[in-house]
Parts: C-alpha cells; sequence; structure tokens
C-alpha cells in the first residue's frame, strides 16, 4: 500500500539525496558531480524544505521537494530566471519531482497514484504555509505534463547549472485547487 510522509528523520533525508544524486548527478547528467563529492544531492534549500517520500513498504517510489519561500530569499526557479516577486503572492517551488522506476510503478495509472498523492502531501503544505503560487523549473519533455495540472510557463527556456534548459512555470493554487488534489487524472 502506498503511503506518503515528509521525511523527518537524517537517514530518511539521506536515501532521498543519495536517490537524487543517482538520477541527476549519474544518470541524467543535469547537475554537476563536482559540487556533490559525497554521493549525496543536497543542496543548502534542503535544509528548510519539505522533503516528501513516497513509499511502497519500505521501499521508496516517488518524491519531491517543496521549499517555501522566506522573506526577502529567492528561491531557484526566481535566480536562473531573473523573476521578479509579485507582492501579495507567497511562494513555494516545487524541486526534483520524480517518481521511480519501480516493479510498484510499471504503469501510467500508478505513476499517476504516485504523483497523486505526493500533491495531496502538497496541498497539506499549502494550507498551513498560506502558499499562494507554486513556481518550478521544467525540461521540455515534463513540460506537458506540468501544463495538464494547470502549471503555466513564465519565462524562456535558459541553461540551468550549465546542464539542461528548462523553463521557468508558475501554477495559481487557488485557481487550480482541484488539480493538485487529483492530478492522476491528468497524466
Amino acid at each position: 500500500m502506498l503511503k506518503v510522509k515528509i521525511l523527518e528523520t537524517e537517514e530518511e533525508k539521506k536515501e532521498l539525496y543519495a536517490t537524487r544524486y543517482k538520477i541527476f548527478v549519474e544518470q541524467e547528467k543535469s547537475v554537476p558531480a563536482e559540487n556533490y563529492k559525497d554521493g549525496l544531492l543536497k543542496d543548502h534549500s534542503d535544509d528548510h524544505a519539505y522533503q516528501i517520500g513516497c513509499y511502497e513498504g519500505s521501499l521508496l517510489v516517488g518524491f519531491m521537494t517543496l521549499i517555501v519561500k522566506k522573506d526577502d530569499e529567492l528561491l531557484e526557479v526566481e535566480q536562473t530566471h531573473n523573476l521578479i516577486p509579485q507582492e501579495n503572492e507567497k511562494y513555494a517551488e516545487v524541486m526534483r519531482l520524480v517518481v521511480l522506476e519501480t516493479s510498484f510503478t510499471k504503469t501510467i495509472s500508478m505513476k499517476g497514484k504516485v504523483m497523486n498523492l505526493l500533491f495531496e502531501t502538497v496541498k497539506d503544505i499549502i494550507i498551513s504555509e498560506n502558499i499562494t503560487h507554486l513556481l518550478l523549473q521544467s525540461r521540455e519533455k515534463s513540460k506537458k505534463m506540468y501544463e495538464k495540472i494547470g502549471f503555466k510557463q513564465i519565462g524562456d527556456f535558459k541553461l540551468y547549472r550549465e546542464k539542461s534548459y528548462q523553463c521557468p512555470m508558475k501554477l495559481d493554487v487557488m485557481k487550480v485547487s482541484e488539480k493538485v488534489v487529483n492530478i492522476s487524472e491528468f497524466i
């Protein structure tokens, strides 16, 4: 049975960071290895981010990171794409959203179920943190999926960390609250 939780222990987070490293540094080569010599893809923003994991038993099958914007700090998507924060909007950035290839996630419907569970947890954070908009950076291959959820492209594709081209996307959570709650039908 699939369960989603906000990761709290260092052991859980270390597993997540090691998995992210394998995917983004070793497999996709979309993040430079020289910045992560310990085999853990962990950034400064991870210290105050929500790490959300989806498990089938003890097996990690999907995850995402949600970084709630703090007062005057710029989120990575804002820095990369020179975005200007809008007054009266509270942002969080979705990063490293992944559904892993496992025996439990072979079908599109199971991948959708994992995504749905991850976003259900995000919904709870959105409410508790009074977030009005989600931001993310998308590669071309993922852009259509995010658009189906309700994200809109708000800038041009730019080189991210000198490795991959990504565009900024934004979701007004008040306009699409139902889609954030049940996205599996859109995938």
